[in-house]
């Protein structure tokens, strides 16, 4: 359904933003489908606080019930960004076990060490006494770093091609 949505409005662009897409189509998929993976994760996040609370637990004063909901969240959208990044984004057709290891292994593996930077770059505002003005910019800073990052893990360690990695740096 999102891929048709996609379809469609790329139908609609005129030639220079079609030629800008064509140009940059794996920034540009990554992108919507990250915009795609940020709407779940807040609804899941909001359907979770809303849960919660119905329990008995509201989130905003239980600080392991608020990590339970967003390790939930986490989980729900970073595997959905895996299945649209595999099929939609890098177009990655492997279908043996030991490439679909690696590639759920690594996909994983580098949210996990991005979660770790992210959770380290909001800690910067508390210790340097930025206030929420400095929470709010690091919020913003570090989601454009943790999609570039996510985004180069992607493309040149998770979904490479065989033939990209057997290529030599001199040719």
């Amino acid at each position: 359904m999102l891929e048709k949505l996609l379809q469609f409005v790329l139908k609609l662009l005129p030639k220079p933003l079609k030629n800008l897409w064509d140009k940059y189509e794996s920034i540009w998929r990554y992108c919507y489908y990250g915009a795609w993976t940020t709407l779940l994760s807040m609804v899941t996040k909001f359907i979770g606080i809303w849960g919660f609370e119905k329990l008995g637990y509201p989130t905003d004063i239980h600080p392991v019930v608020n990590g339970i909901n967003t390790t939930i969240s986490w989980i729900i959208c970073a595997t959905f960004a895996f299945i649209v990044n595999k099929k939609y984004v890098f177009h990655s057709e492997s279908t043996k076990k030991e490439d679909l290891t690696h590639e759920i292994l690594t996909f994983y593996g580098a949210r996990i060490v991005t979660f770790f930077l992210e959770v380290g770059l909001m800690e910067l505002p508390v210790i340097f006494h930025w206030g929420r003005t400095g929470m709010i910019v690091m919020t913003v800073l570090s989601q454009f770093i943790i999609l570039a990052l996510n985004y180069v893990f992607s493309k040149l360690v998770v979904f490479r091609r065989k033939s990209d990695a057997e290529v030599s740096p001199t040719e």
